[in-house]
Order: structure tokens, then C-alpha cells, then sequence
């Protein structure tokens, strides 16, 4: 299905119906788009972003008072509306810029956005914050290494984030949704001081790295060495120490992760920033499969039952930030009982029946 057979809506994350789905672009964003409108919609209103321009700006002059927004814009860097420019209307926002995104990957994700069971993702979400409010901690376990991480979300301060569900009037969330996260201070500000203090243990990093920069194209050769350089965990594991949410040493655990582990090492001793683990994320979004590039709506990717994923660094603050996907770990609440991951995926109690013409009567 390509993105013209799309309709406004095929994105229940926006709930209800209203007159106006406002669909905002650049002029140099690539192949055109275009939406038509759904049951419940009038009409679409197509909004161009000017360079120098920023989206809250637009929003507020041109899209009505309770439209339903979604910015697809890549390569441009889009600063959060303030929530007077926001004002009642609902906004869905991909996140196009910090990383290349091609046009075969826009339409990618406008298609996963229209398979997306909001209503599901909502419950999902609302599980997961019951199972974790009644832990009285968290544990973080990758079985086929046996590393753990104990998460005590009651020491210190931590914000809980959620990017996932029907959004409400003054929402805004990443689009497609799908991602819920616990960071040390408010997710958009980074204080250097800040710690997810209860964290401590080891952490296996083993899946796809994301690299994302800011808005200078002058670091464009340098995101893709680092995004190769690290590209290694795609295969091969190394071990994150933890103490206090802070990262005390890498270790490859084959060989073949060794390269990766003297970036990551060499990018902490550099910039004593990245080793503040800022974010614990969550991604809960099981209609997308993983891009094989350096691509940031990766960050939503759920599998079947949910994916860790780690995130150091947070642009502009540092001149780049990183996340890391970690589909084979697993979070478990104190008593055990998966809250999310690779043990979660596992289904258990299912009985082997064999089915035949005969009744083993005859």
C-alpha cells in the first residue's frame, strides 16, 4: 500500500474525528505525500514548513484551533511546540531529522502507523505501569549472556514518560507511537547531574544502535563512522557495568564484539557525559519491524513482547545522542514475573496435541 492509499483515518493514535487532519511538509522533503480524508474528517489541510520557520509557529497561524497535526519532514530538526502554540490541537510528530531517513523509510512508517492497534498499546501500557508501580524494583536480565541489572525506581528522582496510546487535545507524541521510558530529570532538559541512581549491575547491549545528531550537517560523516563502529552489536554483545546510572567500564563478551566495545569505551572517556545512562526505554509498538540503518523511529520497535532499549546522551547537550536496542533482555518485576521482553515472548503451558484420522480404538 503506498502512502497516497492512506487515509487520516488509518491513525487511530489521534482518536476521534474532527474537521481538519492538517498534514505538514517541506518543500524538500522528498517524494510529495498526501493523505485524503477519513470517516469523520472534511478535509485535509496541506501545510508546507518554510525553512527558518519553526513547527509551533505554523501551528498556531495557520492549523485551526483543534486540528489534528502530523509533521512529516525529513531531514529538518523540529523544536516541541510550546503548549499556547499547540493550544487544543493533537500532534503526531516522525522523527525524521537526527537520522537519515529515506523515502522508502517514510513510507515505511506511515504504513506501520496505519497497522498500528492503538487500543492494544494503550492497554499494554497501562499493564506495564501496574506491574512496575507495585515492584518494589525492577530487574533487567539477558539469559543468553546472564547479565542483571537491578532498577530501583523509587531512589532519587526519575520522570516516566509515555509515547504511546490515544493522544488527548494539547498531546503530542512520535509517530508511529509506541514507546514508554523512565529518564533521570525531564526527558527534553539535560542536567548533568542527574542519575537514574537506583540502577546498578551489568547490561548486555546487543541489537541495532541508533546515532543521532543535531542540527549541524557538519557532523553528518562523523554520526555515520560512529553508527559503523558501533554496528558490531547488531551480532555481537558487550557489557555495560553499572553503578548508580552510571556506565564504570565496557566489556566486549566475544571477540568479535571487541571493536565496538573500544568505541563505546573511547566515546565515554571523551565525553564523561555519555556515561549517565539517561534514559530506560520501553518500546511496546509490535506492527514495525527493525530498518537496517541507522534510523530513529527504530526506537519504537516492540517485537512480540516488548524491547529494552538504552539511551546516552541527549543532543544538544552532547553533540550526539545514542540509543540502543536490546531485544534479547527481558524486565521482570521482584518477583519475577516478566513485565516486558524476551522472557514475556515466551510462551509457556501450551500443550502438544497430535491430531490423526484414528481414535486408537480400532
Amino acid at each position: 500500500m503506498s502512502p497516497l492509499d492512506l487515509t487520516t483515518d488509518d491513525f487511530g493514535q489521534f482518536g476521534e474525528p474532527v474537521e481538519t487532519f492538517c498534514l505538514i511538509t517541506t518543500e524538500d522533503g522528498g517524494e510529495p505525500l498526501s493523505l485524503l480524508p477519513g470517516d469523520g474528517y472534511s478535509r485535509v489541510d496541506h501545510l508546507t514548513l518554510p525553512r527558518g520557520t519553526r513547527l509551533g509557529t505554523l501551528i498556531a497561524e495557520q492549523a485551526p484551533p483543534d486540528a489534528h497535526v502530523l509533521a512529516v519532514c525529513p531531514g529538518r530538526f523540529l523544536d516541541s511546540p510550546s503548549p499556547q502554540e499547540l493550544g487544543a490541537r493533537k500532534l503526531a510528530v516522525l522523527p525524521a531529522g537526527s537520522t537519515p531517513l529515506t523515502d522508502e523509510h517514510v513510507r515505511y512508517f506511515l504504513r506501520t502507523a496505519a497497522k498500528t492497534d492503538v487500543a492494544r498499546q494503550a492497554a499494554a501500557a497501562e499493564e506495564f505501569f501496574d506491574l512496575v508501580g507495585d515492584s518494589e524494583r525492577l530487574t533487567i536480565v539477558d539469559d543468553a549472556s546472564g547479565t542483571e541489572a537491578e532498577f530501583d525506581h523509587t531512589a532519587g528522582d526519575c520522570v516516566w514518560n509515555q509515547q504511546a496510546g490515544v493522544l488527548e487535545p494539547g498531546d503530542q507524541q512520535i509517530f508511529p507511537s509506541g514507546k514508554l521510558s523512565v529518564t533521570a530529570a525531564e526527558i527534553t532538559t539535560f542536567e548533568p547531574d542527574a542519575r537514574l541512581l537506583g540502577l546498578h549491575g551489568d547490561l548486555t547491549l546487543r541489537g541495532w544502535p541508533i546515532v543521532h545528531r543535531h542540527a549541524d550537517p557538519a557532523d553528518g560523516d562523523e554520526q555515520r563512522r560512529l553508527f559503523d563502529a558501533l554496528s558490531p552489536l547488531v551480532s555481537n554483545a558487550v557489557t555495560l557495568h553499572v553503578s548508580a546510572g552510571t556506565i564504570e567500564g565496557v566489556t566486549p563478551q566475544t571477540p568479535a564484539a571487541a571493536p565496538a566495545a573500544e568505541e563505546l569505551d573511547k566515546l565515554l572517556t571523551d565525553d564523561p557525559r555519555y556515561r549517565v545512562i539517561w534514559e530506560l526505554g520501553f518500546a511496546i509498538n509490535t506492527a514495525t519491524e527493525v530498518i537496517p540503518a541507522n534510523c530513529g523511529p527504530n526506537e519504537v520497535y516492540g517485537a512480540t513482547a516488548g524491547v529494552v532499549n538504552l539511551g546516552l546522551g541527549i543532543t544538544p547537550a552532547t553533540r550526539f545522542a545514542l540509543a540502543f536496542l536490546c531485544p534479547r533482555s527481558s524486565l521482570l518485576t521482584s518477583d519475577g514475573t516478566p513485565v516486558l521482553g524476551a522472557r514475556k515472548a515466551v510462551r509457556r503451558g501450551r500443550m502438544q496435541r497430535v491430531s490423526s484420522a484414528s481414535c486408537g480404538c480400532h
